[in-house]
Protein backbone atom coordinates (compact mmCIF):
# COMPACT_ATOMS: atom_id res chain seq x y z
CA UNK A 1 0.00 0.00 0.00
CA UNK A 2 1.62 3.20 -1.07
CA UNK A 3 0.76 5.85 1.77
CA UNK A 4 1.10 9.47 2.00
CA UNK A 5 1.88 11.07 4.90
CA UNK A 6 0.92 14.61 4.90
CA UNK A 7 1.68 17.74 7.22
CA UNK A 8 2.66 21.10 6.90
CA UNK A 9 5.69 20.56 10.09
CA UNK A 10 8.06 17.30 9.84
CA UNK A 11 11.42 17.22 12.09
CA UNK A 12 13.71 18.68 12.85
CA UNK A 13 11.00 20.68 13.72
CA UNK A 14 9.78 19.87 17.16
CA UNK A 15 6.49 19.37 18.39
CA UNK A 16 4.60 16.39 19.74
CA UNK A 17 2.45 16.23 16.58
CA UNK A 18 5.69 16.15 14.69
CA UNK A 19 7.27 13.85 16.81
CA UNK A 20 4.47 11.09 16.98
CA UNK A 21 4.53 11.15 12.95
CA UNK A 22 8.37 10.61 12.61
CA UNK A 23 7.56 7.38 14.77
CA UNK A 24 4.55 6.54 13.25
CA UNK A 25 6.39 6.73 9.84
CA UNK A 26 9.13 4.08 9.90
CA UNK A 27 6.72 2.08 11.70
CA UNK A 28 4.61 1.61 9.20
CA UNK A 29 6.80 1.34 6.76
CA UNK A 30 8.18 -1.65 9.20
CA UNK A 31 5.00 -3.26 9.05
CA UNK A 32 5.01 -3.93 4.92
CA UNK A 33 3.50 0.02 3.69
CA UNK A 34 5.15 1.94 0.93
CA UNK A 35 5.45 5.36 2.82
CA UNK A 36 6.18 8.90 1.69
CA UNK A 37 6.07 11.66 4.11
CA UNK A 38 5.18 14.89 2.32
CA UNK A 39 5.63 18.19 3.89
CA UNK A 40 6.82 22.33 4.10
CA UNK A 41 10.30 22.85 3.10
CA UNK A 42 10.45 25.43 5.94
CA UNK A 43 13.71 26.35 7.04
CA UNK A 44 15.11 24.94 9.93
CA UNK A 45 18.34 25.78 12.21
CA UNK A 46 18.50 22.35 12.30
CA UNK A 47 19.86 19.90 10.10
CA UNK A 48 16.59 17.29 8.81
CA UNK A 49 16.54 14.17 10.88
CA UNK A 50 17.93 11.48 9.57
CA UNK A 51 14.97 8.98 7.90
CA UNK A 52 14.58 5.64 6.69
CA UNK A 53 11.02 7.08 5.25
CA UNK A 54 11.34 8.95 2.25
CA UNK A 55 10.76 13.04 2.94
CA UNK A 56 9.42 15.48 0.05
CA UNK A 57 9.83 19.02 1.12
CA UNK A 58 7.12 20.87 -1.08
CA UNK A 59 8.29 24.69 -1.91
CA UNK A 60 6.71 27.09 0.04
CA UNK A 61 7.64 30.87 1.31
CA UNK A 62 7.69 32.75 4.18
CA UNK A 63 5.22 35.67 3.65
CA UNK A 64 1.89 35.11 5.20
CA UNK A 65 -0.71 33.75 2.70
CA UNK A 66 1.84 33.33 -0.07
CA UNK A 67 3.69 30.35 1.48
CA UNK A 68 0.12 28.50 2.20
CA UNK A 69 -0.59 29.45 -1.52
CA UNK A 70 2.54 28.06 -2.97
CA UNK A 71 2.39 25.03 -0.47
CA UNK A 72 -1.27 24.20 -1.10
CA UNK A 73 -1.21 24.14 -5.07
CA UNK A 74 2.83 22.33 -4.67
CA UNK A 75 0.62 19.52 -2.39
CA UNK A 76 -1.86 19.49 -4.80
CA UNK A 77 0.07 19.18 -7.64
CA UNK A 78 2.37 15.83 -5.90
CA UNK A 79 -0.94 14.33 -4.63
CA UNK A 80 -2.25 14.22 -8.51
CA UNK A 81 1.08 13.16 -10.26
CA UNK A 82 1.67 10.31 -7.16
CA UNK A 83 -1.70 8.88 -6.89
CA UNK A 84 -1.06 7.20 -3.65
CA UNK A 85 -3.37 4.88 -2.65
CA UNK A 86 -4.01 6.38 0.94
CA UNK A 87 -3.56 9.84 2.04
CA UNK A 88 -3.22 10.47 6.05
CA UNK A 89 -3.06 13.91 6.57
CA UNK A 90 -2.26 15.29 10.51
CA UNK A 91 -4.60 18.20 11.14
CA UNK A 92 -7.67 19.72 9.99
CA UNK A 93 -6.24 22.93 8.24
CA UNK A 94 -5.21 23.77 4.44
CA UNK A 95 -3.47 19.97 4.02
CA UNK A 96 -6.57 18.51 4.48
CA UNK A 97 -8.62 20.74 2.50
CA UNK A 98 -6.55 20.00 -0.65
CA UNK A 99 -6.01 16.11 0.14
CA UNK A 100 -9.68 15.68 0.37
CA UNK A 101 -10.27 17.50 -2.99
CA UNK A 102 -7.92 15.52 -4.72
CA UNK A 103 -9.03 11.99 -2.99
CA UNK A 104 -12.61 12.48 -4.16
CA UNK A 105 -11.68 13.48 -8.17
CA UNK A 106 -9.19 10.79 -7.86
CA UNK A 107 -11.06 8.04 -5.99
CA UNK A 108 -8.15 7.71 -3.09
CA UNK A 109 -9.35 7.40 0.66
CA UNK A 110 -8.34 10.33 3.09
CA UNK A 111 -7.93 9.85 6.93
CA UNK A 112 -7.30 12.66 8.93
CA UNK A 113 -5.99 12.91 12.55
CA UNK A 114 -7.03 15.87 14.79
CA UNK A 115 -3.34 16.46 16.77
CA UNK A 116 -4.93 18.63 19.48
CA UNK A 117 -8.28 19.54 21.39
CA UNK A 118 -9.25 22.50 23.50
CA UNK A 119 -8.77 26.09 22.93
CA UNK A 120 -5.96 25.44 20.29
CA UNK A 121 -6.77 22.77 18.53
CA UNK A 122 -7.39 21.60 15.37
CA UNK A 123 -11.64 22.24 15.77
CA UNK A 124 -11.48 25.53 17.47
CA UNK A 125 -8.85 26.91 15.10
CA UNK A 126 -11.56 26.10 12.05
CA UNK A 127 -13.98 28.53 13.97
CA UNK A 128 -11.64 31.38 13.89
CA UNK A 129 -8.78 30.49 11.45
CA UNK A 130 -8.76 31.89 7.79
CA UNK A 131 -10.77 30.17 5.67
CA UNK A 132 -11.30 27.60 8.73
CA UNK A 133 -15.13 26.97 8.17
CA UNK A 134 -15.18 26.73 4.46
CA UNK A 135 -11.80 23.86 5.91
CA UNK A 136 -14.07 22.83 8.25
CA UNK A 137 -16.82 21.60 5.72
CA UNK A 138 -14.26 20.46 3.74
CA UNK A 139 -13.19 18.42 6.54
CA UNK A 140 -16.67 16.36 7.02
CA UNK A 141 -16.35 14.43 3.99
CA UNK A 142 -13.05 12.74 4.85
CA UNK A 143 -13.43 8.58 4.78
CA UNK A 144 -12.48 8.28 7.57
CA UNK A 145 -11.11 10.14 11.31
CA UNK A 146 -8.56 9.31 13.82
CA UNK A 147 -9.31 10.49 17.23
CA UNK A 148 -6.22 10.12 19.36
CA UNK A 149 -7.90 11.06 22.84
CA UNK A 150 -11.45 10.98 24.10
CA UNK A 151 -11.35 14.63 24.30
CA UNK A 152 -10.85 15.27 20.35
CA UNK A 153 -13.54 12.16 19.76
CA UNK A 154 -16.02 14.82 21.82
CA UNK A 155 -15.22 17.92 19.48
CA UNK A 156 -15.29 15.65 16.32
CA UNK A 157 -18.86 14.60 17.29
CA UNK A 158 -19.95 17.84 18.44
CA UNK A 159 -18.50 19.33 15.06
CA UNK A 160 -20.90 16.68 13.22
CA UNK A 161 -18.82 14.19 11.99
CA UNK A 162 -20.16 10.93 11.22
CA UNK A 163 -19.96 8.51 14.19
CA UNK A 164 -18.96 6.14 12.05
CA UNK A 165 -15.79 7.56 10.58
CA UNK A 166 -14.65 8.23 14.05
CA UNK A 167 -12.12 5.69 14.86
CA UNK A 168 -9.91 5.81 18.31
CA UNK A 169 -6.61 5.27 18.10
CA UNK A 170 -4.11 6.43 20.48
CA UNK A 171 -0.47 8.25 19.80
CA UNK A 172 1.76 5.61 20.27
CA UNK A 173 6.03 5.73 20.77
CA UNK A 174 9.26 3.08 20.98
CA UNK A 175 9.36 1.70 24.16
CA UNK A 176 13.08 1.49 24.91
CA UNK A 177 14.49 -1.98 25.70
CA UNK A 178 16.64 -0.42 28.97
CA UNK A 179 14.15 2.17 31.26
CA UNK A 180 15.93 5.26 32.51
CA UNK A 181 18.14 5.00 35.32
CA UNK A 182 18.81 8.38 37.48
CA UNK A 183 21.85 10.08 35.84
CA UNK A 184 21.62 13.34 36.22
CA UNK A 185 21.83 15.11 39.62
CA UNK A 186 19.14 15.19 42.13
CA UNK A 187 17.08 18.38 41.29
CA UNK A 188 17.17 17.96 37.63
CA UNK A 189 14.43 18.32 35.67
CA UNK A 190 12.92 18.83 31.94
CA UNK A 191 10.32 19.89 29.85
CA UNK A 192 10.39 19.32 26.07
CA UNK A 193 7.71 20.31 23.47
CA UNK A 194 6.82 23.97 22.17
CA UNK A 195 7.19 27.04 24.24
CA UNK A 196 3.52 27.82 23.54
CA UNK A 197 1.00 29.63 25.83
CA UNK A 198 -1.31 26.62 26.23
CA UNK A 199 2.12 24.77 28.10
CA UNK A 200 1.08 26.62 30.69
CA UNK A 201 5.54 27.25 31.33
CA UNK A 202 4.78 30.48 32.72
CA UNK A 203 3.06 28.39 35.94
CA UNK A 204 6.61 26.31 35.61
CA UNK A 205 8.61 29.19 35.76
CA UNK A 206 7.07 30.85 38.34
CA UNK A 207 6.50 27.78 40.64
CA UNK A 208 10.62 27.65 40.18
CA UNK A 209 11.54 30.00 42.84
CA UNK A 210 9.08 28.07 45.11
CA UNK A 211 11.27 24.95 44.44
CA UNK A 212 14.71 26.68 44.91
CA UNK A 213 13.57 27.90 48.55
CA UNK A 214 13.86 23.78 49.13
CA UNK A 215 16.73 23.00 47.36
CA UNK A 216 18.78 25.79 45.98
CA UNK A 217 20.96 23.63 43.32
CA UNK A 218 17.58 22.25 41.34
CA UNK A 219 17.64 23.49 37.56
CA UNK A 220 14.76 23.49 35.07
CA UNK A 221 15.98 22.68 31.35
CA UNK A 222 12.92 23.85 28.60
CA UNK A 223 13.62 21.69 25.62
CA UNK A 224 12.23 23.35 22.47
CA UNK A 225 11.49 26.26 20.44
CA UNK A 226 8.23 28.36 20.05
CA UNK A 227 6.65 31.82 20.29
CA UNK A 228 6.46 32.28 24.30
CA UNK A 229 10.51 32.25 24.20
CA UNK A 230 10.81 35.82 24.58
CA UNK A 231 8.39 35.94 26.98
CA UNK A 232 9.63 33.71 28.59
CA UNK A 233 13.06 34.55 28.83
CA UNK A 234 11.85 37.95 30.29
CA UNK A 235 9.96 36.29 33.52
CA UNK A 236 13.01 34.38 34.05
CA UNK A 237 14.98 37.70 34.21
CA UNK A 238 12.42 39.57 36.49
CA UNK A 239 12.31 36.75 38.79
CA UNK A 240 16.25 36.69 39.21
CA UNK A 241 16.58 32.52 38.32
CA UNK A 242 18.74 32.64 34.86
CA UNK A 243 21.18 30.43 36.61
CA UNK A 244 18.58 28.24 37.28
CA UNK A 245 16.74 27.94 34.01
CA UNK A 246 17.55 26.75 30.78
CA UNK A 247 16.07 27.63 27.63
CA UNK A 248 18.15 24.82 25.69
CA UNK A 249 16.02 25.41 22.03
CA UNK A 250 14.98 22.46 19.98
CA UNK A 251 16.87 19.43 19.87
CA UNK A 252 17.26 16.45 17.58
CA UNK A 253 17.20 13.75 20.70
CA UNK A 254 15.29 15.07 23.25
CA UNK A 255 15.58 11.64 24.90
CA UNK A 256 18.86 12.05 25.22
CA UNK A 257 18.67 15.15 27.52
CA UNK A 258 16.04 13.53 29.52
CA UNK A 259 17.91 10.97 30.24
CA UNK A 260 20.14 13.39 31.99
CA UNK A 261 17.51 14.41 34.25
CA UNK A 262 15.98 13.17 37.61
CA UNK A 263 11.80 14.21 36.64
CA UNK A 264 10.11 15.32 33.88
CA UNK A 265 7.42 18.53 34.24
CA UNK A 266 4.25 18.54 32.15
CA UNK A 267 2.16 22.34 32.91
CA UNK A 268 -0.04 22.43 29.98
CA UNK A 269 -3.17 23.54 30.07
CA UNK A 270 -4.65 21.67 27.44
CA UNK A 271 -3.37 18.54 25.79
CA UNK A 272 -4.77 16.02 23.20
CA UNK A 273 -2.01 13.14 23.82
CA UNK A 274 0.94 14.20 24.98
CA UNK A 275 3.60 12.71 22.72
CA UNK A 276 6.42 14.38 25.02
CA UNK A 277 4.30 12.67 28.03
CA UNK A 278 3.94 9.08 26.36
CA UNK A 279 7.76 9.55 25.51
CA UNK A 280 8.75 10.02 29.52
CA UNK A 281 6.49 7.02 30.26
CA UNK A 282 7.95 4.71 28.11
CA UNK A 283 11.60 5.90 29.67
CA UNK A 284 10.10 4.76 32.96
CA UNK A 285 11.23 8.32 34.49
CA UNK A 286 9.30 10.31 37.44
CA UNK A 287 6.48 12.66 36.19
CA UNK A 288 4.71 15.51 37.56
CA UNK A 289 1.90 16.75 35.05
CA UNK A 290 -1.26 19.11 34.87
CA UNK A 291 -4.94 17.34 35.67
CA UNK A 292 -6.30 18.03 32.42
CA UNK A 293 -8.61 15.06 30.46
CA UNK A 294 -5.30 14.89 27.99
CA UNK A 295 -2.83 13.65 31.08
CA UNK A 296 -5.72 11.97 32.86
CA UNK A 297 -6.13 9.61 29.97
CA UNK A 298 -2.70 8.50 30.15
CA UNK A 299 -2.40 8.98 33.87
CA UNK A 300 -3.87 7.77 37.31
CA UNK A 301 -2.40 10.37 39.95
CA UNK A 302 -0.47 8.43 42.54
CA UNK A 303 0.01 5.58 40.17
CA UNK A 304 2.03 6.24 37.40
CA UNK A 305 3.18 10.09 38.39
CA UNK A 306 1.33 12.64 40.52
CA UNK A 307 -1.20 15.34 39.03
CA UNK A 308 -1.92 19.04 39.87
CA UNK A 309 -4.22 21.59 38.94
CA UNK A 310 -3.36 23.53 35.70
CA UNK A 311 -2.44 27.13 36.46
CA UNK A 312 -1.42 26.67 40.07
CA UNK A 313 2.53 27.41 40.67
CA UNK A 314 2.28 26.22 44.34
CA UNK A 315 0.71 22.71 43.56
CA UNK A 316 3.38 21.83 41.22
CA UNK A 317 6.53 23.23 42.85
CA UNK A 318 4.86 20.84 46.04
CA UNK A 319 4.75 17.88 43.44
CA UNK A 320 8.19 18.37 41.95
CA UNK A 321 9.36 18.45 45.76
CA UNK A 322 7.51 15.55 46.44
CA UNK A 323 8.81 13.74 44.01
CA UNK A 324 12.35 14.41 44.06
CA UNK A 325 12.03 14.14 48.25
CA UNK A 326 10.97 10.52 47.78
CA UNK A 327 12.74 8.91 44.73
CA UNK A 328 11.79 5.12 46.19
CA UNK A 329 7.83 5.95 45.57
CA UNK A 330 8.68 8.17 42.63
CA UNK A 331 10.51 5.60 40.91
CA UNK A 332 7.87 3.16 41.46
CA UNK A 333 5.15 5.19 40.14
CA UNK A 334 7.34 5.85 36.71
CA UNK A 335 8.12 1.69 36.40
CA UNK A 336 4.21 1.57 36.52
CA UNK A 337 3.62 4.57 33.53
CA UNK A 338 6.55 2.19 31.42
CA UNK A 339 4.49 -0.79 31.76
CA UNK A 340 1.43 0.97 30.95
CA UNK A 341 3.20 2.02 27.60
CA UNK A 342 4.62 -1.41 27.12
CA UNK A 343 0.68 -2.89 27.19
CA UNK A 344 -1.21 0.04 25.30
CA UNK A 345 0.68 2.61 23.08
CA UNK A 346 4.20 0.63 21.68
CA UNK A 347 4.52 2.37 18.51
CA UNK A 348 4.30 -1.52 16.36
CA UNK A 349 0.59 -2.03 18.03
CA UNK A 350 -0.40 1.90 16.73
CA UNK A 351 0.83 1.28 13.29
CA UNK A 352 -1.02 -2.04 13.04
CA UNK A 353 -4.14 -0.16 13.85
CA UNK A 354 -3.48 2.18 11.46
CA UNK A 355 -2.76 -0.15 8.54
CA UNK A 356 -5.76 -2.48 9.59
CA UNK A 357 -8.15 0.77 8.74
CA UNK A 358 -6.13 1.81 6.37
CA UNK A 359 -7.08 -1.28 4.44
CA UNK A 360 -10.42 -1.48 5.16
CA UNK A 361 -11.00 1.65 3.51
CA UNK A 362 -9.23 0.33 0.31
CA UNK A 363 -11.87 -2.44 0.18
CA UNK A 364 -14.86 -0.88 1.95
CA UNK A 365 -15.15 2.96 1.72
CA UNK A 366 -16.95 4.79 4.46
CA UNK A 367 -18.28 7.61 2.52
Amino acid sequence: MKIALVTRRYPPLIGGAEKVLSYLAPALQAEGADVTVVTSAIPSPLPPAPSSVPVVHLPTSRLRFVGTSLYMRSLRTWLECHRPDLIYVSMLKHDAYVAIGVGRRLGIPVVLRPEGAGATGDLAWQSWGRFGKTIGRQCLLADAVVAISPAIRAELLAAGYDAAKIQDIPNGVPVPEAPWSPAGEPGRVAFVGRLAPEKGLNVLVDAWPLVLGDRPAARLTLIGEGPERVHLQAQIASLGIGDAVLLAGPHPDPAALLCDSRLFVLPSREEGMSIALLEAMALGMPIVATDIPGNRGLMTDGVHGRLVPPGDAEALARAILAQENAPETAWAMARAARGRVQDEFSIAAVARRHLDLFGTLRRHPIR
